[in-house]
């Protein structure tokens, strides 16, 4: 199963917090360049059961001419790749591939717009005289039963569908059902076409180095610029895994179903339940707070590390998460007119509307460390020497727009603390300085890092570290 974000639509009335409906639940899309020139030469191997007796189908002579289509898409299935794909025949007769790409990680084009958008483009140019046909591939719930909805959940997904146009004909649609089954994939066949039709389409080898998709489309983030002259973006595959990951421990986070636990808190969050004593000590401990976000179109949790530390910030871009209804950000500009940060908003469902009108704030910052290991090397990649006193961050290349950074750090102080009602979660409360300044506490935040995610054993005052973290923040009382 894919990775999970913890909220759930409103209107979505199934008890549990689900993923975002606008992605696959399923490994990362990588770009269709990358599988255009590889040879799929197990595709003859895969079991297919007979639909009917050897017959020439009118259908199939039509569709044929998009064999290798139908191929490509299970060679994307084959690789973990759910992208929808589409082709069309030119007046010449020539066939050519189409697809939509993303050019930034922040957004993905979702299911359903992407299959209206490729509709709604070949229509017209049907319409127009431009092009033959066209088919569009996608994967979807049918299962020989008339449902060629486009599946978005780990558990709909049954088929490939095929939605296709002739000029003169009525659109149409068929497909190919799918069992999925102990990581094995067993493809059906499609009902309409004979056993040596399925037998054709499934031996028909892509040609190795040819470019399948010769027309390409590049999808960008929405982006505006509102009144305050704040830049509002876009993005829609976020989530809180990595987060949580930092408060849990990455390897026990992996090992145990914390997300069962997570959706608990929630849902006795939604009731007032006079049996639950005392709810707030299952969410709220000395210095970590797991907040609850309960709104008309979102229900979220995630935790907010406390802090009295206190900076002036202007407000230069927010990140919206479109899978969140736009109700969790990640928000960026200078601090203290200087250095530039980026944080994730604990307080963004509450203060959407200050975030947006007033770009000068007094912001509470604080971090989640996702490692952290002590830094020995005080040597740069050209030889010079950095001093002991040398501190700097800089924005996460494995993480972008995350609000996570790389840093090189002062331990000014610490502390242990505890979390989860047993206190079986250990971790310590960092003082951690960021950036070498005469004034104390020019950037010195306070930062969340569990023992799990530490790579040596005894913290120390003053001790240089280095290692990952995630920035959040909310507006000051």
């Amino acid at each position: 199963m894919g990775i999970f974000d913890f909220f759930k639509k409103k209107d979505n009335r199934q008890g549990n917090v689900n993923t975002p409906v606008q992605q696959y639940e399923m490994p990362e899309e990588k770009e269709v360049e990358t599988v255009v020139e590889e040879v799929v030469e197990t595709i003859s191997e895969i079991p297919v059961q007979s639909t009917q007796e050897n017959k020439v189908s009118e259908a199939y002579e039509k569709l044929k001419i998009y064999n290798e289509y139908i191929v490509h898409s299970i060679a994307l299935q084959l690789r973990g790749e759910y992208t929808p794909i589409s082709a069309f025949e030119k007046e010449n007769g020539e066939v050519e591939g189409f697809v939509y790409m993303v050019t930034e990680d922040a957004y993905a084009l979702p299911i359903y717009e992407g299959i209206r958008k490729m509709e709604e483009k070949f229509e017209n140019e049907l319409q127009e005289g431009k092009i033959k046909s066209y088919v569009i591939l996608y994967h979807s719930q049918f299962d020989n039963n008339g449902n060629h909805n486009p599946a978005t959940r780990e558990e709909e997904f049954k088929a490939i569908s095929l939605a296709y146009h002739f000029k003169g004909e009525d659109k149409a649609q068929t497909g190919i059902p799918y069992i999925l089954e102990n990581g094995n994939i067993s493809y059906k066949g499609f009902a309409e076409f004979s056993h040596d039709e399925n037998n054709e389409i499934m031996n028909t080898q892509l040609i190795d180095g040819k470019n399948y998709f010769q027309n390409v489309e590049g999808i960008k983030a929405p982006e505006m610029t509102n009144e305050a002259g704040i830049i509002i973006r876009k993005s829609n595959v976020h989530n809180l895994v990595n987060t949580w990951s930092g408060i849990f421990g990455h390897t026990n986070f992996q090992s145990k179903d914390y997300s069962n636990y997570l959706q608990t808190l929630l849902l006795q969050s939604t009731v007032n339940d006079p049996s639950i004593e005392n709810p707030t000590s299952k969410t709220d401990f000395k210095d970590v707070k797991f907040k609850t976000v309960l709104t008309e179109e979102l229900s979220t949790i995630y935790p907010e590390v406390k802090t009295e530390y206190t900076l002036d910030f202007e407000t230069r871009s927010i990140r919206e998460w479109e899978n969140a209804g736009d109700l969790e950000a990640i928000v960026a500009g200078p601090a203290r007119g200087t250095f530039g940060v980026w944080y994730f908003a604990t307080d963004y469902a509450e203060n959407k509307n200050t975030y947006l009108t007033q770009p000068y704030l007094k912001i509470n910052l604080s971090g989640i460390v996702f490692i952290l290991d002590v830094q020995q090397n005080f040597d740069l990649a050209d030889g010079t020497k950095m001093s002991e006193d040398f501190t700097t961050y800089a924005p996460s290349n494995d993480l972008p727009n995350y609000a996570c950074f790389d840093f090189i750090g002062t331990v000014v102080d610490f502390k242990e603390t505890e979390l989860l009602e047993d206190g079986s979660l250990k971790g310590y409360i960092l003082k951690l300085k960021l950036i070498t300044h005469e004034m104390e506490d020019f950037f010195t935040i306070d930062a969340f890092v569990n023992k799990e995610n530490m790579r040596f054993e005894t913290l120390t005052k003053g001790m240089k570290v280095t290692g990952a973290l995630q920035l959040q923040g909310k507006i000051a009382e």
